[in-house]
């Protein structure tokens, strides 16, 4: 019981943390600056401002608590989904992500490197925080319904904004093939990664997964154990 209510605090914290990083996404879209989250790993020139990388690294590690609650049979869940969408996400922060935004180029419209990491970075804080409620209330339909729904529309954005991006990077990297050492060759295998299970794995395999499980619901049916259809109000 009582390791039942560190893990709901732990799931209301990430939704916080979720919801804070989009609300930060929200108010830098209506901003006139993007210079106090850009870039993520060096200080804001405002002072209190929370450092965006450190937060999204925290949700991170709550997130890999989860995968190994599952891998020790504690949560259900998809073991090497979720090993494998982590690694993606890790793969993007570290590499692809760590510039921050980039603001607004000389014609006054977003940038590349802006528009994709904003792309990225609310498709992951749409999705958990569509995600956490039904761990909090795990008997609300509307949370259920907002759980399984939400991806439908989330998933395909961020899969193809990471895999834009990482392929942006590849290629940079590559440009300078003359001083490949083991780090460049780490990055490389890592946005290889990235873009080939999101562009070969996600459209063949885990987008139809997730539209078997979402469109019932979002037809207001679910199959239950005895065959019949459940609605969720």
């Amino acid at each position: 019981m009582a390791m039942e209510s560190v893990f709901t605090l732990l799931n209301s914290i990430a939704l916080g943390g979720w919801s804070l990083v989009l609300c930060i996404l929200l108010a830098s879209s209506t901003s006139s600056t993007t210079t106090w989250i850009s870039p993520f790993y060096e200080a804001s020139a405002l002072s209190g401002t929370i450092y965006l990388i450190d937060l999204l690294l925290f949700l991170e590690i709550i997130c890999f608590i989860e995968v190994g609650r599952i891998a020790l049979g504690q949560l259900k869940g998809n073991l090497a989904l979720g090993v494998v969408l982590h690694a993606i996400r890790m793969s993007c922060l570290l590499i692809v992500l760590p510039g921050g935004f980039g603001g607004k180029d000389g014609s006054n419209q977003l940038s590349d490197q802006d528009l994709i990491g904003r792309l990225v970075l609310y498709s992951w804080a749409l999705t958990e925080v569509g995600r956490y409620p039904m761990y909090i209330f795990p008997t609300s339909s509307k949370a259920r319904f907002v759980r399984m729904v939400l991806p439908i529309l989330t998933f395909p954005l961020g899969a193809f904004a990471e895999a834009v991006g990482a392929y942006r990077v590849f290629m940079e990297l590559t440009a300078n093939s003359e001083e490949m050492d083991g780090q460049r060759l780490l990055k490389m295998g890592l946005l290889g990664m990235v873009i080939s299970v999101n562009s070969l794995l996600g459209p063949t395999l885990a987008y139809p997964a997730l539209l078997k499980k979402g469109v019932p619901v979002l037809l207001g049916k679910a199959g239950s154990k005895d065959g019949k259809s459940k609605k969720y109000t």
